[in-house]
């Protein structure tokens, strides 16, 4: 059935194609601004690299002939055929043409135009090549704005941040790039312009250049590259279009579609003042460095699931919603839609901005970036990829929270807590756990402090009870959950949260007792020794107390049958009493030595928790000590090893050690 004329005339109020050569795209009396709409310059050197290849093979499927400039490009406009390279989207004011999608490419033609307009300035620098080519000031028009006397007033694609980048590139003149846009056109400029030097190079011609490809070249690129440019009629269809078009697989990320959203349709005072909002943030993540971490950077995306998760997930369900394509959440959600203001209240947009975006941006970058002495349990968790506890934090804190400081350390705290509680009862199953974290989303959101505290000690104590871990009657405090009897079969079932405990129960021995610790110092430096891949040699690594060794199997062997108990004797060299922390290669240089031998490594291990193993602290030190820590030193038997009947002992003074350190938060 053929299309109505009401419906092409809709389409034709709301876009309108017109395909036109780079030429016309850059010509001299048309300019372009780079809209709000448009994320950052991000296209990296393999996507030039694809682009001035794809030209190339284009461009080398004609044959050239001629080689005076009037007729080579009269030749490229014959026979050469035209290359199509996609299209951009435009909206254009009484002031200015905005991009409103496709800057990318063509700010790379940019770049591409700025090292043809270089080579020609050293062309005709180049006694007796006049003529025989373009001269420069047949590109400058298509690179620079001009005022009436010649003089460049700003690039063709504009935007302030940009500007001084391009000129240096333009002059050859140093300049260190600030952020992710400036430091991308740096890269890209050096990748186009190794590429046309190479591609261009005749070292037979005075210049250093093949004149006659070179022209071929420019001309191809000006009059036989093809770009559709789409107009966007109307200023109210701007942002619809814009989001259509790049959730269709253009690449655009989730948050560079959100930011049109929620930018779009501002006035423009509000606009550019949000604007400069959303770019100061973009680069604040863009400069954070995530060191020793599963992941190495974030960006806004990572804030925007946590932020959403925060302040709407009240399930599963909810929670998986804001994956991935999160952004379109907030048009399903009738929820969400009332906190933006069903998008059409440019107050509410601007304000939501201004304020909370803002702020709890700002909160999510400061503390996946902290070291904070203060804030210990923060570095704490993520030295054990509890990452979790960011969402906690956000969905307890409300803009401009007067407890937002107390929140941190609470929640940071308490969470390490219920952690360590967990995996030493042995009820540590992270499926199991990320559902214990839905619930405390939910149950976190813009409580109080003391309320945060209050669920934090509910959820431990209902936990306990369902895993049948307390009584039913129980109406103690946590710190009553405390109890060697519960906690006596602590083990070593994970390398790295083993390594944890016992690196927190040195620094807070330490502390109390005013001595130097390999597990002591700043928190960047402990995360470096923490050696979470076990792949380093230098840092904190796991030792065990029981090695392969005939004396320590003879204490397993049955005396009935004289076999070795393998099992057995695994299940106890891993009980938490019975492992402990050296550094650097000490654990190596150890080896399978009988306990008697090893104890003078664990004398000079820098680590306190062995020395009062090895029985090498002075009296006035363990004055400060409870009376349950004091009694730690254990000789070995007569045959060298450690005796099994001590184990008790030791697996008791590990309780007491984490009952010190974790009971009473």
């Amino acid at each position: 059935m053929p299309e109505s004329s009401t419906s092409q005339t809709t389409i034709q109020k709301l876009i309108t194609p017109h395909d036109q050569f780079i030429r016309a795209v850059f010509n001299a009396q048309r300019s372009y601004y780079i809209d709000i709409y448009q994320r950052e310059y991000k296209w990296t050197h393999e996507q030039v690299r694809t682009l001035l290849n794809d030209l190339e093979v284009r461009f080398e499927l004609g044959t050239r002939r001629r080689t005076s400039p009037q007729q080579i490009q009269q030749d490229v406009l014959e026979n050469f055929d035209p290359y199509f390279l996609n299209t951009y989207l435009t909206h254009t004011s009484p002031s200015s043409t905005t991009i409103v999608d496709g800057q990318q490419r063509l700010t790379t033609i940019l770049l591409m135009l700025i090292k043809l307009y270089q080579i020609l300035q050293q062309v005709d620098d180049v006694e007796g090549t006049q003529g025989k080519t373009f001269r420069p000031g047949a590109l400058r028009p298509l690179i620079f704005e001009e005022d009436d006397f010649g003089g460049a007033t700003r690039f063709k694609i504009y935007n302030l941040n940009r500007e001084e980048q391009l000129r240096s590139l333009v002059e050859g003149t140093p300049f260190i790039p600030v952020d992710e846009t400036q430091k991308r056109l740096k890269e890209n400029f050096g990748t186009i312009s190794g590429h046309f030097d190479a591609f261009f190079r005749l070292d037979s011609d005075p210049s250093g250049y093949d004149l006659a490809k070179l022209t071929y070249y420019i001309t191809y690129v000006l009059d036989r590259v093809s770009i559709v440019e789409i107009r966007i009629e109307r200023q109210d269809n701007v942002a619809m279009i814009f989001e259509v078009v790049n959730d269709r697989g253009l690449g655009l990320k989730p948050y560079e579609i959100l930011k049109g959203k929620l930018i779009g349709n501002l006035p423009p005072t509000e606009k550019e003042e949000a604007n400069k909002i959303w770019v100061d943030l973009q680069n604040l993540y863009y400069g954070t460095e995530l060191k020793n971490a599963g992941e190495v950077s974030i960006d806004l995306d990572d804030f925007f699931r946590v932020y959403f998760r925060a302040k709407f997930a009240n399930s599963v369900d909810d929670y998986k919603a804001f994956e991935s394509d999160y952004h379109y959440e907030i048009y399903r959600r009738p929820e969400l839609r009332d906190h933006f203001g069903d998008f059409r209240s440019q107050a509410t947009l601007y304000a939501l901005i201004r304020d909370e975006i803002q702020y709890f941006a700002s909160l999510y970058q400061e503390l996946r970036a902290d070291y904070s002495p203060d804030r210990e349990h923060l570095f704490y968790n993520k030295l054990v990829d509890q990452n979790q506890q960011y969402l906690l934090i956000m969905s307890a804190i409300r803009f401009n929270d007067p407890e937002r400081e107390q929140k941190i350390r609470t929640i940071s705290a308490k969470f390490d807590q219920l952690h360590v509680i967990l995996r030493i009862l042995g009820l540590y199953e992270s499926n199991k756990f990320q559902t214990v974290i839905y619930g405390l989303n939910r149950d976190l959101r813009n409580k109080c402090n003391a309320q945060c505290r209050q669920v934090f000690d509910d959820l431990i104590v209902s936990m306990l009870k369902e895993e049948e871990r307390l009584e039913k009657d129980f109406a103690g405090s946590v710190s009553d959950i405390f109890t060697y009897e519960r906690m006596r079969g602590a083990r070593n079932n994970q390398t790295n949260f083993s390594k944890y405990l016992l690196m927190r129960i040195d620094r807070w021995l330490s502390q109390s007792m005013d001595k130097p610790s390999y597990c002591q110092g700043a928190f960047p430096d402990i995360e470096e020794r923490f050696n979470r891949t076990n792949r380093k040699r230098y840092g904190m690594h796991l030792e065990h107390i029981y090695a392969y060794n005939e004396e320590n199997k003879a204490l397993f062997k049955d005396k009935g049958t004289g076999l070795f108990d393998e099992s057995l004797f695994e299940q106890t060299r891993n009980l938490m009493g019975m492992v402990l922390l050296l550094k650097d290669l000490q654990n190596l240089s150890s080896g399978n030595d009988v306990y008697r031998d090893k104890l003078s490594d664990y004398e000079m291990s820098d680590v306190i928790w062995n020395q009062l193993l090895a029985g090498h602290l002075a009296d006035v030190d363990l004055n400060v000590l409870p009376e349950s820590l004091k009694d730690a030193a254990v000789e070995a038997d007569e045959t060298g090893a450690f005796p099994r009947d001590k184990v008790e002992q030791r697996q008791r003074l590990f309780f007491e050690a984490v009952k010190i350190v974790w009971s009473q938060i």
